[in-house]
């Protein structure tokens, strides 16, 4: 069909994969080649001449028609490419692969390009869908395990002559040695250590475990990957155990209540824990159903995955936990030792993630389409000073980084397919569903997941008023 000059055809090579064929007469090419020539004009120096000023055929003499050319093609082949998928009414999903057929000074420019397009997506009956919401009660347990944490906060540290055990304190001074000499980052006197928190050497806690005041102890170790400037080196440590301290922890009763908090009696402060961690199974509760939801969307779809999406996340995926991988001091085959799974399970897992993420993706789009979800300007205006609030930015150089990098889109996008989640977890059959409790979700843009904030008067009113101040710029 014609579109603008273009001649295009398209031809189906899959579900979700067109190959499509785009003729671009000559004189269409006129404004990007007098572009490139402007360009080359300006670049190059050719005695007699100012710059700007140099004649067409001179810089044909210095760097060739077939360089002015390729760089015309370089420069207007996104717009034929943009106008081709236009023409041919076709969404792409990733770049394209770009094969230049024809490009013949006096002839037409041809070139074919293969494009992933989005498939054709179904999304299934939302009311015929049903999960069971996770029970809402917090227990005894619960309860006691918070007030533990508390006396464990606030515990005393006793000196004590007996051997040192798992969760004792020893007060030692650490020395480490390579060929005799001290090495730096790998001593510390009067350190005060906790037996089995493995956040020493290696070896050490092994080492400390049923030793008294006064024991030198005498190992050699290798440092591990996350001990920054000494890590991979071998070192020779000594130490000398000065104290071993044990945690004397306060009785449960109304004193303790009073020390860690405005409460006249034990009661009270269990009540009060009570309250707080309901509020906090209430919000993981929401976000249960939520992920539940999503799981059973994925799961009765026949939806297949286009493969150059799911590729493009396995890579992003696969760079952070890479990274993660990094942090920790782990090669991927130690991870996988440690997991009890084989590197290929670990991949293997990896990819099985990113399809699923992909088929929510495209599901949740499909649904906001088919219930006419917008997302409007002042909605990516709110979005983004909620975020700001939440990364303590200012509103609108976070809006206007925001616009430089592209990345408004996939707040607005954030917006889309969380109001479509909603809408599913509105519909759905969820048996047990507690009642809802009023949150304002925040989108990051970072594109890697959303954050709840209380819906208070307050925080919705700093909202509205920094929206205000970054709307404009998100034109």
């Amino acid at each position: 069909m014609q579109e603008s000059a273009l001649l295009t055809t398209s031809e189906r090579l899959g579900k979700d994969r067109v190959k499509l064929r785009v003729e671009v007469p000559e004189a269409a090419l006129g404004p990007a080649i007098d572009a490139a020539y402007k360009k080359w004009a300006n670049e190059i120096k050719v005695p007699g001449f100012r710059k700007g000023r140099i004649p067409k055929p001179i810089i044909d003499a210095r760097v060739g028609l077939d360089a002015v050319r390729e760089e015309a093609l370089n420069d207007a082949l996104p717009d034929f490419y943009s106008r081709a998928l236009e023409a041919e009414d076709l969404e792409a999903l990733a770049p394209p692969d770009i094969d230049v057929i024809d490009f013949e000074a006096g002839s037409p420019l041809v070139f074919e390009a293969i494009v992933d397009v989005r498939p054709e997506v179904v999304a299934p009956d939302i009311a015929a869908l049903q999960i069971e919401a996770p029970s809402s009660e917090v227990s005894d347990e619960g309860v006691d395990e918070q007030l533990q944490r508390l006396r464990d906060r606030v515990a005393e540290l006793e000196t004590v002559f007996r051997e040192a055990q798992r969760g004792d304190y020893v007060l030692i001074d650490l020395r480490g040695y390579r060929h005799d000499q001290p090495v730096e980052g790998a001593s510390a006197p009067d350190l005060l250590y906790e037996v089995g928190s493995r956040s020493g050497p290696p070896k050490l806690d092994d080492e400390l475990q049923g030793t008294r005041p006064g024991a030198i102890l005498k190992f050699t170790d290798t440092m591990p990957e996350a001990s920054g400037e000494v890590a991979g080196q071998e070192i020779s440590f000594t130490v000398l155990v000065k104290e071993v301290k044990m945690k004397k922890l306060p009785p449960l009763d109304d004193e303790f209540a009073k020390t860690v908090g405005e409460f006249d009696s034990l009661d009270e402060l269990k009540d009060d824990l009570r309250a707080r961690l309901q509020e906090l199974r209430a919000g993981f509760v929401e976000e249960e159903i939520s992920r539940r939801a999503l799981n059973e969307l994925v799961a009765v779809s026949d939806l297949e995955a286009p493969e150059k999406l799911v590729d493009s996340d396995v890579a992003h995926r696969w760079e952070h936990f890479e990274d993660e991988l990094k942090t920790a001091g782990l090669t991927l085959d130690q991870y996988a030792q440690q997991m009890q799974v084989s590197a290929l399970e670990v991949r293997s897992d990896l990819r099985a993630q990113a399809t699923a993420s992909v088929k929510a993706e495209l599901l949740l789009e499909q649904i906001a389409r088919d219930q006419g979800i917008e997302v409007t300007r002042e909605d990516i205006a709110r979005e983004v000073a909620l975020a700001a609030a939440r990364s303590d930015n200012d509103p609108k150089e976070l809006a206007e980084r925001l616009t430089r990098s592209g990345q408004l889109m996939a707040v607005a996008g954030d917006i889309m397919r969380r109001r479509a989640l909603e809408y599913v977890v509105e519909n759905m059959d969820v048996i047990g569903r507690p009642a809802r409790r009023s949150t304002v979700e925040v989108a990051d843009p970072s594109g890697s997941g959303t954050a709840g904030a209380e819906d208070t008067g307050r925080s919705v009113e700093a909202a509205d008023d920094s929206g205000s101040q970054v709307e404009a710029n998100l034109t």
